[in-house]
């Protein structure tokens, strides 16, 4: 059986603004951006099918690794986002990213209003088995949305 992660998508206010950061501090790609109708249970917010918007980012590779931001035209709940967020929730998901100038996303992503929690910062793990150590600069954030994140950069 083959199963691969294609994309991960968020429920957010404001779809376009939300694409827009990702494109700003990342350079990512539009991939689809379209209004549709969301079916019932797709995800289950109602007992009905819903209008919404959903823009998807790509990063380098064209069918994994992709960025969804789904806003409810109409929406059948409360769609205020979280302020000065400086801590995850349980089941909240953490979205890696890794890129090769962590700065730059950092300066980036400071100018498009996210909330920093940890500026670049080095520091060392283990590698998957083991075996040797991966050296990281990292940064992690809340965007404007409230949306959570770890930007790594490998070090030589």
């Amino acid at each position: 059986m083959t199963s691969i992660l294609r994309r991960t998508t968020f429920i957010v206010a404001d779809a376009e603004a939300s694409a827009r950061f990702y494109e700003t501090v990342f350079g990512w790609t539009r991939f689809y951006d379209h209004e549709l109708v969301a079916r019932a249970g797709f995800p289950p917010v109602g007992p009905k099918d819903e209008p919404v918007k959903l823009v998807m980012l790509k990063a380098e590779d064209p069918l994994i690794g992709m960025l969804g931001f789904l806003q409810y035209l109409e929406p059948p709940f409360d769609t205020g986002v979280l302020q000065a967020r400086s801590k995850v929730r349980m089941g909240e998901p953490i979205l890696v990213i890794q890129t090769d100038d962590v700065q730059g996303a950092h300066t980036r992503a400071v100018a498009g209003g996210a909330t920093i929690c940890q500026p670049p910062t080095d520091w060392s793990v283990p590698s998957h088995d083991g075996s040797s150590v991966i050296h990281l600069r990292s940064m992690s954030m809340f965007d404007p949305q409230g949306i959570y994140s770890e930007i790594n950069q490998h070090l030589s």
